[in-house]
């Protein structure tokens, strides 16, 4: 690897000398956990009593302020040492647990090392699709590598640009919040590349996914995602059929949780969960916009979808 491109950043770090750039990943595969995760879109998890299989890795290229996965996000050695061989036998491990996929969370700075263990995963016979659950700061070079190893794609679209921002123009919202200002003009071309891949959002006669892209989106408080601006460009590129997952479980984690030193009082919305009254502006809007293939969450989703890493399962 000449120098590390796998997302946004284009850091340049060489992984096989030993360099490590933002994402501090160096030529390792860390997962910090694996597990049968039934909370996924109802797509993504199957019906009951199976799951995805979610393999978290460790380490991110973004730097969330809000991450609810910051645990092991931000902190790679939180994560176990795996091989290519080992991670193609974990894949196998959750097939015989009952998953209905495999589900690779914050893949990004992974893929070079990703595409060969799915490949010889499928040479060895694994069954169930592969889901690719990124943040959406992927770079086209990560992408390509994933081109026809992927079945799903179900990445975030965290952030809108400014209305009237051109093309590339850097957002100081985008940079405080996720520490990368450009991160909506990579999320939009990662977007159409992974929609060119594998196309609208399919399932089998069981209701689980088989193929497509499903765009995630947190909703913040204050609209400081730019949620509405999102959605209507959402629509304009990808039609009214676009499969969305538009969620209300924001709550202050990570650095904007009460007691972290870093402080945003002049975003005073990060320090409170989403209101139940944001959220229902949110669903009209979708569906003023025609957009009717969206997953909602529930009332107080945010209290019974906070996972803790410091346990085997972080979710149970």
């Amino acid at each position: 690897m000449r120098g590390c491109a796998l997302c946004g950043r284009r850091c340049g770090a060489v992984r096989s000398r030993g360099e490590k750039g933002f994402c501090r990943i160096g030529d390792e595969i860390l997962v910090a956990q694996a597990v049968i995760h039934p909370g996924e879109e109802p797509p993504i998890s199957g019906p009951q009593p199976g799951g995805s299989g979610a393999i978290f890795f460790s380490g991110c290229c973004l730097s969330c302020a809000f991450c609810q996965n910051h645990q092991i996000s931000q902190s790679p050695e939180a994560g176990g040492v795996l091989d290519e061989g080992g991670l193609v036998d974990l894949m196998f491990r959750l097939q015989d647990r009952g998953a209905v996929n495999i589900n690779l969370v914050s893949p990004t700075p992974y893929a070079l090392k990703l595409a060969p263990a799915l490949s010889r995963a499928r040479s060895r016979g694994l069954g169930i699709p592969i889901v690719y659950n990124s943040g959406g700061y992927d770079s086209p070079e990560a992408l390509s590598l994933m081109d026809g190893l992927v079945d799903v794609y179900m990445p975030d679209a965290k952030l809108a640009p400014p209305a009237d921002a051109s093309p590339g123009d850097p957002d100081g919202r985008s940079m405080r919040l996720l520490g990368a200002g450009d991160y909506p003009w990579v999320n939009r071309e990662a977007l159409k590349e992974m929609h060119r891949q594998a196309g609208d959002f399919r399932t089998d006669d069981n209701g689980i996914a088989v193929g497509g892209i499903l765009i995630r989106h947190l909703v913040l408080p204050d609209d400081l995602a730019r949620t509405t601006l999102l959605l209507r460009w959402l629509r304009e590129e990808f039609g009214a059929g676009v499969y969305l997952s538009v969620m209300n479980q924001y709550f202050p984690a990570y650095m904007v949780k009460p007691g972290h030193n870093v402080q945003f009082r002049d975003l005073p919305g990060l320090g409170r969960p989403l209101s139940d009254r944001e959220y229902d502006e949110v669903i009209r809007l979708m569906i003023g916009l025609g957009l009717d293939n969206a997953f909602i969450q529930e009332p107080g989703a945010f209290e019974l979808l906070r996972p803790d890493f410091s346990k085997p399962d972080a979710f149970n």
